[in-house]
């Protein structure tokens, strides 16, 4: 066969134009006496066939990387051109099998020209169809990924494949992160804010040493690893005073128009706390190289968590969540009072003033009077224990009065938005239950979609992956 028949451009595009004159036939013949929604799939179909070719195409006028009888590389060995590979290659057209010439020495991995000129993945799959399966899967189980890859494109790979196919697609986020340039100083805003949080991940356990056919009481078939989970922006100061407050939140008038936040940017990660952090730190130097604007750090109670932002978070204003400090209120009311009762509702009203106030200490006094001077139950006893002790571990960033004066914020509602967002809504589905690696690359795959970078970011994976393989270039 000679390398004409082998490599025979013109035959593919002949064959596109041929599939082109099917589909003028269709819509002029066929097609007029069946109702749109057939056409239209049918022409998706149709066309599929006809870029396929196209496709074929590209690929043949390359000749398979001929390259002449050797190559040589920048080192200056010579590796000579030995035999043709076929390889698949699933476009989201349909399948190709491509011919590449294969340049070998002993001793040495060999060489593919064509998969350098043309950046060929590694995998069966091209890149666009890898990017589909990826950002669908930010959103989509595997098993939802699956079907609309059936339903747009008529094949599916095996569910492994995807997941692994994910994996990979998610090993370059962090370098990408890095490599993100601080935004323009004219959209920022003069407060550098951070809020973390955690959420639970449902997990696979171990494989049981016995089988069970039925779990006994309390027993579960997966346990929960917790997502840290990060938001970072800049925000300009929300000026308001402790009644504006209390009328929002608890006699629910329209508050203000609030700030908006400014180029948001959030993570969530498995590996632990320490890397969540450290890009925290690297996120708000990028905006404030010269540590010349206030940070605010806004967490809730969780003791792990302060005790990693104190140490690593150094010069940030650090405040406890109000509204989680009002839950505690709520609890301790509760004790006293029926739930939604008026009695509950003005013993937290005072309260909540009293804290906006900056008077964490009088109510701390307060629930303490109660505690000791009143014959309480064991569990109002229990209710106000917990809310004094609360309090007394987070007094020192419950100074609400100082927050609200500087405009900073004072709630964690974005970083509370992404734990569901982000983590729960894919990751808590039906049944759903994840090892670290495959819940890990979905994380940092759907951090990268939810902060608008994808198609930045899979530019970069593929250039990634084109560096990692194609180290060695012929000269």
């Amino acid at each position: 066969m000679s390398e004409h028949d082998t490599f025979n451009c013109e035959k593919s595009i002949a064959q596109a134009h041929e599939q082109f004159k099917h589909i003028k036939d269709y819509v002029m013949g066929e097609a007029q006496t069946q109702d749109a929604y057939t056409v239209e799939k049918q022409l998706f179909r149709e066309s599929m066939k006809m870029a396929l070719c196209f496709m074929g195409g590209y690929f043949e006028k390359k000749r398979g990387g001929h390259m002449g009888d050797a190559i040589v590389l920048e080192n200056g060995q010579a590796l000579p051109r030995e035999r043709l590979n076929d390889k698949r290659h699933i476009t989201v057209f349909g399948e190709l099998l491509l011919k590449r010439w294969y340049y070998h020495e002993d001793g040495d991995a060999g060489f593919y020209p064509l998969d350098e000129d043309t950046n060929l993945p590694q995998r069966t799959c091209s890149y666009f169809v890898q990017e589909l399966l990826g950002q669908n899967a930010t959103n989509l189980a595997y098993e939802g990924v699956m079907a609309n890859l059936e339903k747009l494109f008529g094949f599916t790979p095996y569910k492994h494949t995807v997941e692994d196919i994910v994996r990979d697609a998610a090993r370059d986020v962090p370098g990408f992160w890095e490599s993100l340039p601080a935004p323009a100083p004219e959209t920022e805003a003069s407060i550098v804010a951070t809020m973390i949080d955690g959420k639970g991940v449902p997990m696979v356990k171990d494989q049981p040493a016995e089988h069970k056919v039925r779990l006994g009481p309390g027993e579960k078939l997966s346990h929960k690893k917790e997502a840290t989970v990060g938001t970072v922006y800049t925000v300009e100061p929300y000026h308001r005073t402790a009644e504006d407050i209390v009328a929002e939140v608890r006699d629910k008038k329209a508050p203000p128009t609030r700030p908006e936040p400014k180029n948001k940017r959030v993570r969530a990660t498995l590996e632990g706390k320490q890397p969540l952090f450290q890009w925290i730190r690297q996120e708000a130097d990028l905006r404030d190289p010269d540590h010349i604007k206030p940070r605010v750090c806004v967490m809730d109670g969780s003791v792990g968590l302060w005790t990693h932002a104190r140490k690593e978070l150094k010069g940030y204003t650090f405040v406890l969540d109000f509204f989680h400090a009002l839950q505690y209120l709520w609890k301790a009311a509760y004790a006293f009072h029926p739930e939604g009762s008026p009695e509950a509702k003005e013993f937290v009203r005072q309260r909540m003033l009293m804290l906006l106030e900056g008077k964490v200490g009088y109510v701390i006094g307060g629930l303490r009077q109660m505690l000791t001077k009143r014959k309480l139950s064991a569990a109002q006893r229990r209710a106000l224990g917990k809310t004094i002790d609360y309090y007394q571990t987070h007094r020192k960033a419950m100074r609400y009065d100082e927050y609200i004066a500087a405009g900073y914020p004072i709630g964690s509602g974005a970083v509370e938005g992404a734990c569901g967002h982000l983590v729960k809504d894919r990751m808590e589905g039906s049944g759903m239950r994840w090892t670290v690696p495959g819940a890990e690359a979905v994380l940092q795959l759907r951090a990268v979609n939810e902060n608008g970078d994808w198609d930045a970011y899979w530019q970069y994976h593929m250039q990634c992956e084109y560096t990692r393989r194609f180290s060695r270039a012929a000269a």
